[in-house]
């Protein structure tokens, strides 16, 4: 009995594979463990630790916490079960002093609000620059430091 071999080719219709969306970046470390699923316009998001008077003074500030609902989701970081707090977002974020959860809260303040803070302290950071660029450091008592030959 005689073997008959035939070749098949192979055609660019017959090689496709379906390839379906994936997330990517999800195991290379690239992917922050404190993220959220989407922004939400017109506000800056920001994560708040739980420590005395922070959450406080945020609020006093202009910060407002985030509900679940805002965002389309977090990483797995965030407690499910938020029962002390209602429906604000929160993550655990490390441990407290005495060794208890230290919880960070997301929180959100208006594109405006956070703009303005943001020229104030960059008026701040310029006065420091020039300050340091024409030879003098403000709050800082230089007396035996080792300059390295830096001229400005």
């Amino acid at each position: 009995m005689t073997e008959i071999k035939k070749e098949v080719k192979a055609t660019p219709e017959s090689t496709k594979v379906e390839r379906r969306e994936r997330k990517k970046g999800v195991f290379n470390g690239t992917q922050g463990k404190l993220q959220v699923g989407k922004q939400i316009e017109g506000y800056h998001l920001h994560i708040f630790n739980d420590t005395p008077g922070r959450i406080q003074a945020a609020t006093e500030n202009g910060y407002e916490f985030v509900h679940p609902s805002e965002v389309d989701g977090v990483t797995e970081n965030v407690t499910s079960r938020n029962l002390d707090l209602g429906d604000k977002v929160r993550f655990l974020v490390g441990a407290g002093e005495k060794g208890d959860p230290l919880y960070a809260y997301l929180m959100k303040i208006k594109e405006e609000f956070w703009l303005e803070d943001q020229a104030q302290l960059q008026e701040r950071n310029d006065k420091t620059d020039a300050a340091i660029r024409g030879g003098k450091t403000p709050g800082v008592d230089s007396t035996g430091f080792y300059n390295a030959g830096i001229k400005y």
